[in-house]
């Protein structure tokens, strides 16, 4: 009876830095290996036990990657040690190149989705699923006994901008109805909020690109399918994209060279010496959680001479806010308000992101349509895999045959039985940033006026408990910010949550009202709703 261990170095208990390790027959391999992105300015990068894996190297024989996001490729970088070879999907592929010395390019195999590679002990083969950078697979592992299922980062979309529709029934079948063993991405396992088609947003590009302004995209720089959409819609109105920034203009040199992207005729590499006005562009930028070298960050401080901000500029946030850096984020945003621009974030009228991930219902249907016998939540923090938990306990799953580990956490399943064993001990490697002492002068000229910025995150349910507020303002009031408070969560303002930016305006005149009268100080308001 065979037994295999699986041994995750990282994303449990956590949001990234996703590696999972598994056993069979003394030979180990990995699931991917990432990084996790830190919140102190003075961290750079959190790695996962790097040392570990180093005790190991000899019984390590191979790395396999679902995608090319950094929380699951960025530590490849740091693992030239191991020198065996990286199977992964041609973008990840191409992604990972640039991480590694020329000289081992060799190890990189470029793996065909749904097609089987046979090792001594097991096959495995790469399914494609839905994310929001191309290429992203889920994984079939086949041992003599038990087949496993990873789904990798997935969600559901009828009408995807590449690929086709995740279709867990079609793995299903592949593996003979019979699934012994689910590891499945937990990120939104406490997301209620029915997710949308990618196309919507097309639809919000569509009707912000029609506004005869200087129109400004900021995304992460894995998302192509914004850059696509962007793409289609600008041609409709006559005008050019222009990507800002070394990583996305490397990744659309990638996507062109896979044949991904297509219609690319309309994207321009430099404003200089172009006879397109402002208005006529579209500018794609990073900088979504409000990275200190990003360049939405450098155009908020002015420190940007490729591109500036104006009065009634808009920007449009095409990401969400990973928790962790809401302040990075919303200090940023501040900045940008205070240079004038209008910032748009992802709201009940202006569809500009929908998550990479599965909702709780989607997740659910996952567990009903594969019914694993042991499952196991991965890729999240502790709430997401308790959360995860109850969803395979309200889908039949036995309670004793869940398990929800740590990163360390020994997991040993045969064909008969699954148990944990002592863990190992492992720590994470922190990476300082070569200047941590780093900051961002911000010219006095900014806050020539009061501007107080009030970011309110909201769920569809609009009870109390469901807003989210952050306030900023440069005189720091403790007794202003208090009130603003205070007066949003009694609900003593008029408006309907659910309105959105129809209620903007109406919203920013009743708290300039409220600071008048408590406080005799005039203040420049500015609103953000944003959908959780």
């Amino acid at each position: 009876m065979e037994n295999i261990k699986f041994t995750p170095l990282g994303g449990l208990g956590e949001v990234g830095k996703n590696l999972l390790l598994f056993e069979v027959n003394s030979k180990v391999y990995l699931i991917d290996a990432g990084i996790k992105f830190s919140s102190d300015p003075e961290i750079d990068f959190i790695l996962p036990d790097i040392d570990y894996l180093e005790k190991i190297k000899d019984k390590i024989s191979g790395i396999f990657i679902t995608h090319g996001h950094e929380d699951h490729v960025g530590a490849l970088s740091k693992l030239a040690f191991l020198n065996v070879p990286i199977y992964c999907p041609p973008l990840a592929k191409e992604i990972i190149k640039k991480k590694l010395f020329k000289d081992q390019n060799h190890l990189l195999k470029e793996i065909t989705v749904n097609k089987k590679i046979q090792f001594e002990d097991f096959s495995i083969s790469w399914f494609p699923v839905v994310h929001s950078i191309p290429d992203s697979c889920g994984l079939i592992i086949q041992t003599r006994e038990l087949n496993i299922i990873h789904t990798g980062d997935f969600r559901f979309d009828d009408t995807p901008i590449f690929g086709k529709n995740t279709n867990f029934s079609k793995i299903l079948e592949r593996i003979n109805n019979k699934c012994d063993v689910l590891f499945s991405d937990s990120t939104n396992a406490l997301v209620d909020n029915e997710s949308f088609s990618e196309k919507e947003i097309e639809k919000t590009f569509n009707k912000s690109f029609s506004e005869n302004r200087k129109i400004i995209v900021c995304t992460f720089a894995s998302q192509i399918s914004r850059i696509q959409m962007a793409i289609n819609v600008a041609k409709k109105h006559n005008k050019k994209i222009v990507l800002m920034g070394s990583t996305l203009k490397k990744n659309l040199k990638i996507t062109k060279g896979l044949n991904i992207i297509y219609d690319y005729e309309n994207v321009i590499s430099s404003t200089k010496n172009n006879q397109n006005k402002d208005k006529n562009l579209i500018y794609f930028v990073t900088g979504s959680q409000g990275e200190d070298f990003s360049v939405l960050n450098r155009i908020s401080s002015k420190k940007y001479d490729n591109l500036k901000i104006s009065k009634d500029d808009l920007i449009l946030m095409s990401s969400s806010v990973i928790p962790g850096n809401e302040e990075k984020v919303f200090d940023v945003i501040h900045r940008l308000q205070g240079l004038g621009a209008e910032v748009r974030f992802n709201n009940f009228d202006n569809k500009l992101h929908v998550s990479g991930h599965s909702n709780k219902s989607e997740l659910a249907n996952v567990i009903s349509t594969l019914k694993p016998k042991y499952f196991i939540p991965v890729h999240g923090n502790n709430k997401m895999l308790e959360a995860h938990k109850k969803i395979a306990l309200s889908e039949g799953v036995d309670k004793k045959n869940i398990f929800v580990l740590s990163n360390g956490d020994n997991l040993v399943i045969n064909s008969k039985k699954a148990k944990t064993i002592p863990p190992e001990k492992i720590i994470d490697e922190v990476i300082l940033r070569d200047n941590p002492s780093y900051k961002i002068d911000v010219d006095e000229n900014i806050f020539e006026k009061n501007i107080i910025s009030i970011i309110l995150s909201l769920g569809h349910n609009t009870e109390t408990k469901d807003i989210s507020i952050q306030i900023f303002d440069k005189s720091n009031n403790v007794k202003i910010k208090k009130t603003i408070e205070n007066f949003i969560l009694r609900g003593n303002h008029k408006n309907n949550c659910e309105l959105g930016s129809e209620i903007t305006k109406q919203f920013n005149q009743e708290i300039y009202k409220l600071i008048v009268e408590k406080f005799n100080r005039k203040y420049i308001v500015k609103s953000l709703f944003i959908e959780k």
